[in-house]
């Protein structure tokens, strides 16, 4: 199976022009593009997926509901609906995902041989009671989802940060996000 080819932006995020391997992305420390996608539980607790022990990068970290690259050609929103599906079991369409904003992240991995310059797009979905009790973690991405509601999740966090991947401004946004209980 071919490599994944991702879109290169430049520093600023406007697209570079051309596409290259997502090793050497990575291996050079491209822009590129990925997205973030916040599933919440009917109840309003937030799902966290516990990144697969396996992973190259933050293995048996707690991080975003799901995330990936966005391949080139491709747009954020059918990324998020092909990851939803990818990563968790879930089908969903992009007109299903509130887009929230997007970000940058910088951050150089496993003793500076893996790099990782992104925009992300981030998106909020709520699923149905049915879809959080049947969950399926892709082997070898998720090992595991867990529930929290912003409380437990900002409580949890401000004791072990070290225990999530390190993200700034999905974290400040679900600090400054209202939950609704069902």
């Amino acid at each position: 199976m071919a490599e994944e080819m991702i879109d290169i932006l430049n520093s600023d995020g406007t697209p570079a022009g051309y596409s290259r391997s997502r090793t050497e992305v990575h291996a050079k420390g491209l822009w590129h593009r990925t997205v973030h996608i916040w599933a919440f539980a009917p109840d309003g607790r937030i799902v966290f997926q516990l990144r697969s022990h396996l992973k190259e990068n933050n293995p048996n970290l707690l991080d975003t509901s799901c995330a990936g690259h966005i391949t080139a050609g491709d747009d954020s929103r059918h990324a998020g609906v092909r990851e939803l599906r990818e990563e968790m079991g879930i089908t969903k369409r992009p007109e299903d995902l509130e887009y929230l904003f997007e970000a940058t992240h910088e951050n150089a991995l496993n003793n500076r041989t893996y790099f990782d310059n992104e925009y992300y797009d981030t998106y909020k979905i709520t699923l149905s009671d049915e879809e959080v009790e049947h969950l399926v973690p892709q082997p070898g991405e998720v090992d595991d989802f867990i529930l929290m509601t912003r409380d437990e999740f900002l409580a949890m966090f401000a004791q072990n940060p070290e225990k999530f991947v390190n993200h700034p401004k999905d974290y400040a946004w679900i600090k400054s996000i209202q939950i609704t209980q069902k």
